[in-house]
């Protein structure tokens, strides 16, 4: 797994031939990072990690609001194998409101 903060979009297959099964974050508020663009052109040689944007959503958002996105990104529908869905950062901020947290899961049982 690799993670890399920002828009890694042109180095992603140097990512992949050097052996990187992973690529870490989807941080679609990124230039060229969106989840449909990085499934159309990686989908079939790495799987990704992230979308639940944690920059904004998961610190100022509603439990409903990320549930609602979530379901507006279809992280789900777009890479229906080859996705871990966590937070576009490696880790949870200590300014989010657990309830948020919560709402990522409910969101993916859904």
């Amino acid at each position: 797994m690799h993670h890399s903060c920002g828009s890694i979009f042109d180095i992603i297959p140097d990512l992949i031939a050097l052996g990187v099964d992973v690529i870490h974050p989807i941080q679609a508020l990124t230039k060229n990072m969106e989840p449909r663009r990085l499934k159309e052109a990686f989908g079939d040689k790495v799987a990704f990690c992230g979308g639940a944007d944690a920059q904004r959503l998961l610190i100022s958002g509603t439990p409903q609001q990320i549930k609602a996105k979530a379901k507006v990104l279809e992280l789900k529908e777009i890479f229906p194998t080859g996705l871990i869905i966590s937070p576009s950062h490696e880790a949870i901020l200590p300014d989010v409101d657990p309830a948020n947290i919560e709402a990522i899961f409910d969101a993916i049982k859904e």
